[in-house]
């Protein structure tokens, strides 16, 4: 489940999460809780469902528990932490997921502004060891982030066991061209039409992604995938192609 603040890039992360979960083929079902449906690039690749918790969309989940999916894949919106947080308690979440054999991960992006560590540790507060948590640092906004250091919430993720890993930034003008023409992540070396240089940036942003989750033990057993880390054939291209 992406959660966090807006704009932080949660639905980007998700998005290059699917590419990762069918490199590895694994089944999942991915759900739309945000309005501004920037997963449907990706409907090709994984059902996606929009789904409202907070309008009885718990149901539906509870019948994919007894299922066969290997994850369930859920983007929230941001701004709606308190209302998360009351929902989850209220529809006992982690007792229904307990009582399947699954574990709920939180995947929270955060960018240099201190509303995302504020957002974290309210986070690690409401659920402490009950969930799995992976924080994303997602460097289009900053290199440094000094306030979720410098605030001591990257220990208390330590002692819950959490962990982090790194975004890098995308050149915008890739990040820009993709957008426009709605595609995954993992079509882009495809596209022709696209300039060489955007479908490297593309693709070397993306691997470093998956590698920094691949090579990271405790976000590869949380999010349920297998060694050997990705290889080239992901995007379709041979890794010589964009040596330049």
């Amino acid at each position: 489940m992406t959660i966090g603040d807006s704009r932080v890039g949660k639905s980007t992360v998700l998005r290059l999460l699917i590419d990762l979960f069918c490199t590895q083929e694994k089944q999942i079902k991915v759900y739309d809780h945000d309005t501004r449906f920037k997963l449907a690039a990706y409907s090709e690749i994984a059902p996606i469902k929009s789904i409202d918790f907070f309008r009885g969309g718990t149901d539906i989940m509870v019948d994919e528990f007894n299922g066969n999916c290997d994850a369930l894949v859920v983007d929230m919106p941001g701004q709606y932490l308190d209302k998360v947080i009351q929902y989850i308690h209220k529809v006992h979440l982690f007792k229904l997921l307990n009582d399947c054999g699954w574990r709920l991960t939180f995947l929270h992006p955060i960018s240099h502004r201190l509303d995302c560590v504020e957002y974290l540790e309210q986070l690690l507060d409401a659920f402490e060891g009950l969930a799995d948590y992976i924080v994303v640092k997602n460097q289009y906004f900053d290199k440094q982030f000094s306030q979720y250091h410098r605030s001591g919430v990257d220990q208390k993720l330590i002692t819950l066991n959490g962990t982090d890993a790194i975004l890098k930034e995308l050149n915008k003008y890739s990040y820009e061209t993709i957008e426009s023409l709605c595609l995954p992540y993992s079509a882009v070396s495809k596209r022709l039409e696209i300039y060489s240089v955007y479908r490297a940036y593309t693709y070397r942003w993306a691997k470093s992604f998956h590698n920094s989750i691949i090579n990271n033990p405790i976000a590869k057993n949380y999010l349920g995938l297998v060694e050997p880390a990705l290889n080239n054939e992901y995007l379709g291209i041979e890794e010589d192609e964009y040596n330049f």
